[in-house]
């Protein structure tokens, strides 16, 4: 029995839980429609200066804590927010989500090609300079290209909890880089 203890707390210790450094583009789905106006990418999508700069830390290889940063702007003429915007409106958001990798329950996670995870967090969006506050629900996959690089996809559905005039419930859509750096990188 205690050579088992030993054995499992010797392999926890082993675990290389990594720090990940993400950037990418994000397009936002803001049409106040629902999903009505999903496949209308001329009125209801927004991606003028789509930047997302990300940093995740892992845990038992399972979980993360991902913080990232997204800049983007509302176009005047476009569908937002359930009215057609009659000035340019810059957006900055902040979110914090919690991320479980799913794959890892029926993938070896040291040789798949991807691994899929489910988000869930919380978010700040400020739409020229006034604060709206969003719960958040996402899924997202990162694909294999080197040991520390990969492809990340991802969706995020935003949920608006306070009766902000600005917020409102959008879909983000994130596609970039992530690289991921060992903790024997920090000592």
């Amino acid at each position: 029995m205690f050579t088992t203890i030993d054995v499992n707390s010797q392999a926890y210790l082993d675990d290389d839980n990594p720090w990940i450094l993400g950037f990418g583009l994000n397009v936002i789905y803001d049409s106040g429609e629902g999903i009505n106006g999903v496949f209308d990418v001329k009125d209801n999508y927004n991606y003028s200066n789509p930047f997302r700069i990300v940093i995740e830390k892992r845990f038992k290889n399972d979980y993360g804590f991902e913080v990232a940063g997204s800049f983007n702007r509302f176009l005047e003429g476009k569908n937002v927010n359930g009215s057609i915007a009659r000035e340019d409106t810059n957006f900055f958001g902040i979110e914090g989500m919690f991320k479980y990798y799913l794959t890892n329950l029926y993938l070896n996670k040291y040789r798949a090609m991807y691994e899929g995870y489910m988000s869930s967090g919380v978010g700040v969006g400020f739409y020229n300079g006034e604060m709206a506050t969003t719960a958040n629900v996402g899924i997202g996959v990162n694909y294999y290209i080197t040991e520390s690089l990969r492809l990340n996809g991802q969706v995020t559905g935003n949920f608006s909890v306070d009766n902000s005039k600005v917020g409102s419930n959008y879909i983000q859509y994130n596609l970039g880089f992530i690289i991921r750096l060992k903790d024997d990188d920090f000592n």
